[in-house]
């Protein structure tokens, strides 16, 4: 059976609305003088319900990966946002009356920002694709096929900047010179930022 590619650059088709490689989105119209139109598995494909005339799907729309620089200021907005918040642990620890040592109460409050890391960037990327960063930098973290991101894959995406951030941050500096603009967190959560 003849796989189907894509006619910008080649490579094979995987189903999904948008080309994995070149990020060129895939006409999924049939026509009716097409042979998928009279093959049985997509019989009635692309017609409407009363088999009058083909029902034209829309193109997807294509994704403009964000550059390098415009990612860099989003994620220093949103770590001036996470800092903020983990001194506001760190105080409430160090005055809220703990009567245990200052390296305990060191150790729950890193501990506390930690939590509060993976949540911001899950909570926020999963729910719509822009932290507080990425809002004010017009940019968004999209699945490769275009579609928001689950909780699942926002979370793996978060534990993906500790990768990222080995042997001096190359997994994000990766985003320079990579095609599709994708850094170690993309690549391994299977994201691409995308302007909006």
């Amino acid at each position: 059976m003849a796989t189907s590619t894509c006619p910008s650059c080649g490579a094979p088709d995987d189903g999904a609305n948008v080309c994995a490689t070149c990020l060129q989105p895939f006409d999924r119209s049939v026509r009716p003088d097409s042979p998928q139109a009279a093959s049985p598995r997509q019989e009635g494909a692309g017609q409407s319900e009363t088999g009058d005339a083909p029902v034209q799907t829309p193109d997807p729309p294509v994704l403009q990966p964000a550059g390098f620089f415009r990612r860099f200021f989003a994620f220093a907005l949103d770590w001036i946002v996470l800092s903020i918040l983990a001194d506001i642990v760190r105080f409430a620890y160090r005055f809220g009356g703990d009567s245990r040592s200052d390296m305990v109460s060191m150790d729950a409050a890193m501990g506390l920002s930690a939590i509060l890391f993976f949540l911001y960037f899950t909570l926020f990327t999963a729910g719509g694709g822009q932290t507080l960063g990425k809002m004010v930098m017009g940019v968004r973290v999209v699945r490769m096929d275009g579609k928001d991101l689950s909780y699942g894959m926002a979370f793996l995406r978060a534990f993906g900047y500790i990768i990222s951030s080995f042997f001096f941050c190359l997994g994000f500096l990766w985003a320079i010179w990579d095609r599709r603009k994708q850094a170690w967190h993309d690549k391994i959560a299977g994201t691409i930022v995308i302007k909006t």
